[in-house]
């Protein structure tokens, strides 16, 4: 799993990393711009952010998410313990830790978090689509299919981000990642033989940009 850091602190920055590179990979960003970056080359579990580190104290962020269609669970780190901005994480769907807090339990809200997310994630589903994660089956309108693990792999990431345009860098770096080398067609291809087996009209192709689903 892949965690978003954005903290412009790098003390606590560190502080954080090393406690939670025991489990899952961290990105570090000191900004709202640099986080940005991220998000669009990359897929996210979690993200955890500071709003001292974040511009208009953490609604841009929101507001970028909403737009790209980003949904992941939200960690808040703030110095403001007012019931008025507790309130606002929770609408915003985040959790939120005051500073100062213990490391410890950093980690513990952050493997809570990601958990609860996973299990969510068990069976996804879309109208006629639907995955089952533990088992890895698939099937269309209640039908299995038979998936190739990549293609089974392209599809979880299509079915978690609907609606979220696709790069083909952030395609590569979250289903090809171990490869050594990725032929030039081979997400084309891919996606071209998933389309065969679920339907074409459920992935689609935004000329220049990437592909979309739903």
């Amino acid at each position: 799993m892949r965690i978003l850091l954005i903290e412009d602190n790098s003390a606590l920055a560190d502080l954080i990393k090393i406690h939670l590179i025991k489990f899952y990979v961290i990105d570090q960003a000191n900004n709202f711009k640099k986080a940005c970056y991220f998000f669009d080359i990359k897929n996210y579990d979690l993200l955890i952010a500071d709003l001292d580190s974040t511009i208009d104290n953490g609604h841009a962020l929101c507001h970028y998410l909403r737009d790209k269609y980003i949904s992941l669970p939200v960690l808040l780190l703030t110095t403001t313990s007012t019931v008025k901005q507790r309130i606002n994480c929770l609408q915003r769907g985040a959790d939120y830790l005051i500073k100062p807090f213990h490391i410890l339990e950093l980690v513990a809200k952050a493997k809570i978090l990601l958990k609860k997310s996973y299990k969510k994630l068990q069976k996804l589903k879309n109208i006629d689509l639907e995955l089952n994660l533990a088992s890895r089956q698939a099937y269309v309108s209640g039908k299995e299919i038979k998936l190739n693990r990549k293609e089974f792999s392209l599809l979880e990431v299509f079915l978690c981000h609907s609606k979220q345009v696709m790069s083909k860098a952030i395609l590569a770096e979250k289903i090809w990642q171990e490869d050594k080398v990725l032929m030039g067609n081979t997400i084309e291809t891919t996606i071209a033989n998933l389309r065969k087996k679920i339907g074409k009209s459920f992935i689609k192709t935004i000329k220049g940009v990437g592909y979309v689903a739903g």
